[in-house]
């Protein structure tokens, strides 16, 4: 079985063109109990950071703003004293990131641009030690700095990504690119890579999760891991990730694999199929417009066509019991059963 559902994989990668190549994936978490963790291990930032290693923590990030909390990455905890860093999605919408001190309190910058919105986001955090100095920038926009503190950092709790282990909460988003790198990287820097992977990984990258384990929307049962690209070896298990359908699974990132924040619409969340397993028809939720789809089988034959009209019923009582993929024609692909 497990030989047939390697060769199935493979027919369907090629049937459908491999999405990643035309879209690029991304990560979605469900904000119900999705999260990575990294081990508390080490004298650097994972770890309890005793070296005091300054940091830059970015990401894009698309938020589901109807659900899940606002913990996006932290390593924090507030038991008797405030230590650790956070990056957190602020009741408003925007972004506040932060660094325990030594006057048991967060030293914090709040940004003002809004991140709610269903669009790409970009997310930079960076912390100078020598300047004892944070600087938050979304989408390349300096939000605020904070600077002159003594650091307190977090040698209880592990660093969590969709997640807080202390408030034991969980973030709904969908993420892409995630890297950690052990210098205060300049705005310059930051543009320097953010709309694109890295191919040549420098020493000073630690950790780099391009996100492109899985295949959007499919069943990736088989893949339950983050690669560190960096080979520092700081691979991130997917706790309680389906790695199936519209969410808690690999899903499209930004058209034509280009990041930029202008012109994409947060499709994760939004589009659904239901009932599924279904028997006589199936319903598609989320379309803007009305799109032409093809059904294939799990031999990749084209089993039947039409036009897919949200909220419109697609019979299939002509189709056999068993498996099948619906694949819209911007290659969005949804899996059902037919019983």
């Amino acid at each position: 079985m497990r030989k047939n559902y390697i060769l199935l994989v493979a027919f369907l990668t090629a049937v459908f063109n491999l999405n990643a190549q035309s879209l690029g994936v991304a990560v979605c978490f469900d904000g119900f109990n999705d999260y990575v963790p990294l081990l508390n291990t080490g004298t650097d930032i994972f770890g309890d950071n005793s070296n005091n290693d300054s940091f830059t923590i970015e990401f894009w990030v698309s938020d589901n703003p109807t659900t899940g909390s606002n913990q996006m990455l932290t390593k924090h905890s507030e038991g008797g004293t405030k230590k650790g860093y956070f990056i957190d999605k602020t009741t408003a919408g925007s972004v506040m990131v932060g660094i325990g001190n030594n006057t048991n309190n967060w030293s914090t910058v709040v940004g003002t641009t809004l991140i709610n919105d269903g669009n790409w986001h970009h997310i930079a955090f960076t912390y100078d030690a020598t300047l004892a100095e944070i600087k938050l920038y979304i989408d390349s926009i300096l939000q605020g700095t904070t600077n002159g503190f003594t650091p307190v950092f977090d040698n209880i709790t592990e660093t969590r990504i969709g997640s807080s282990q202390h408030w034991n909460t969980y973030y709904a988003g969908v993420f892409d690119e995630i890297r950690i790198w052990n210098t205060a990287r300049t705005l310059a820097e930051i543009n320097s890579t953010r709309n694109a992977e890295i191919a040549t990984i420098p020493s000073s990258l630690i950790l780099y999760y391009k996100c492109n384990e899985g295949m959007a929307y499919y069943d990736n049962w088989l893949t339950y891991q983050f690669v560190d690209a960096t080979g520092n070896g700081h691979t991130g298990d997917m706790y309680n990730m389906n790695r199936f359908g519209a969410c808690s699974n690999w899903v499209n990132s930004v058209p034509n694999g280009t990041l930029s924040v202008a012109g994409f619409e947060n499709t994760v969340a939004k589009l659904t199929l239901y009932p599924n397993p279904a028997t006589n028809f199936i319903t598609v939720t989320g379309l803007k417009a009305n799109e032409p789809y093809a059904i294939y089988n799990t031999i990749g034959a084209k089993v039947k066509t039409g036009t897919a009209v949200n909220n419109a019923a697609i019979t299939i009582t002509d189709l056999a019991k068993g498996m099948y993929f619906l694949k819209l024609e911007d290659n969005r692909t949804i899996k059902f059963i037919k019983k």
